[in-house]
């Protein structure tokens, strides 16, 4: 996958993400919540499979380059010029790339460690750890009844503010990768810009550098 592609995917998720972040930032009960959940831990167990490859390249290889080009072909110190300055970006955008990566593999750890919320028809009292075995109907009160609903009510509202923060990781883990192959993407087409307009005598004269 290009650069190109990569950057437009990185965008793509963070995209998704705002939106799934916009669900939960909507006020919802507890079964809807409890899907977000389940559908949330279900996507972030690819989050970082798909920008797992860094930018490629060495930029100590290719610093080396640019000075056996700046001291061995005349003419060619722009072209010296941009090879270092793409050495300097590849090696900054795989520093950030490797940081999107550790955040993106962080929020993938949070979204698995967040709480089930109930299930689907799921009623108050079978909500309780004895699932409702022997509750008197007769105990029951408006006040206890108050409490447990905003027990429930607590545990959901802690539940979206952890789901957000790992939507919130998980863009910024993208955006970082994002940004590491856009970096590494521009350096890559000013060096070829600069290429365009240097004519290559000899093949020779490059001794056997790949850019």
């Amino acid at each position: 996958m290009t650069h190109g592609a990569l950057i437009a995917l990185c965008e793509n998720r963070i995209n998704g993400l705002s939106r799934t972040r916009l669900a939960f930032e909507q006020g919802m009960g507890p079964e809807r919540v409890g899907r977000l959940v389940d559908d949330l831990r279900e996507a972030a167990s690819g989050w970082d499979a798909v920008v797992f490859r860094p930018p490629e390249g060495d930029p100590v290889a290719l610093r080396v380059g640019a000075r056996s080009v700046r001291e061995g072909v005349v003419g060619f110190a722009v072209v010296a010029d941009v090879l270092e300055t793409y050495a300097m970006a590849l090696e900054a955008g795989q520093v950030r790339h490797a940081s999107g990566l550790a955040h993106l593999r962080s929020a993938r750890r949070g979204a698995a460690g967040l709480p089930a919320i109930g299930s689907p028809g799921t009623s108050p009292d079978t909500a309780r750890p004895d699932g409702g075995a022997g509750a008197d109907p007769a105990a029951a009160t408006p006040g206890r009844d108050a409490t447990r609903d905003d027990a429930v009510h607590g545990a959901v509202e802690a539940t979206v503010r952890a789901a957000i923060d790992v939507l919130d990781l998980a863009c910024a883990g993208y955006a970082a990768c994002q940004d590491g192959y856009q970096a590494v993407h521009d350096a890559e087409r000013a060096l070829y810009a600069a290429l365009a307009h240097v004519r290559v005598r000899s093949s020779g004269r490059w001794g056997g550098l790949r850019v």
